[in-house]
């Protein structure tokens, strides 16, 4: 009654006249005790004595891409997070975004798989007191860091230029970003210029509340004399 078995993507393994069991998280002793209760509880033998040994382990592998030194492949070595992951692979580069996004596949019941994706702040996971913040991976996590977004700012302002975003940015903070405005513009004559989902341009007139989105650009026109 010998058989060579592979532990599954749900933790289970299918033996002879048992069938599927649940082995995950469980010792080899202890899965000897289970498998020898469900051939006594099943009636195939009266006193089964069930040894077993493994005979290959398969690691555990996690993702790292987008923008890291070295994105690629990597073994999950004990416990490890989204901070060692980025570290794993060499660190962030200049253009990374401020945030990191966990993409992990969930088995559901039969082989039914679900996407979930979890955006993870920068600061959070660098922030010591706050350890629940940093997850710890899981296999065929994908830790997937963007390139920072930007926005941009022309015009009569005192320190035109490219800016990286920030959390709920709006056109005053833009302007207090770029320095303000100088004596010959209009806090007025503002104009965003944004990509639509078909990628043509269209063009907003805003007031100061007004939201800023990546990729924006801020134009900010001379006073009507």
């Amino acid at each position: 009654m010998s058989a060579e078995v592979t532990v599954n993507d749900n933790l289970q393994v299918t033996l002879p006249l048992i069938g599927t069991l649940k082995v995950g998280g469980l010792t080899p002793p202890t899965i000897e005790k289970l498998i020898s209760q469900r051939l006594k509880e099943g009636q195939y033998l009266l006193n089964p004595e069930v040894s077993i040994q493994v005979r290959q382990v398969r690691s555990q592998m996690m993702s790292v891409l987008g923008e890291v030194q070295k994105p690629g492949r990597f073994v999950i070595a004990g416990k490890m997070t989204i901070l060692d992951a980025l570290a794993t692979a060499g660190g962030l580069t200049q253009r990374a975004d401020s945030n990191a996004i966990l993409i992990r596949r969930s088995v559901l019941k039969g082989s039914e798989s679900q996407r979930q994706e979890i955006t993870v702040s920068m600061g959070q996971i660098l922030d010591s007191t706050k350890d629940d913040i940093d997850l710890e991976l899981k296999n065929d996590d994908v830790v997937f860091v963007a390139q920072q977004k930007l926005f941009y700012v022309f015009g009569e302002v005192r320190k035109p230029g490219a800016y990286p975003m920030e959390p709920e940015l709006n056109v005053m903070r833009v302007l207090s970003i770029s320095g303000g405005v100088t004596d010959r513009g209009s806090m007025k004559r503002i104009r965003i210029h944004r990509k639509d989902l078909d990628q043509k341009i269209r063009e907003v007139t805003p007031d100061l509340g007004y939201p800023v989105l990546g990729g924006d650009v801020i134009y900010v026109d001379e006073r009507l004399f």
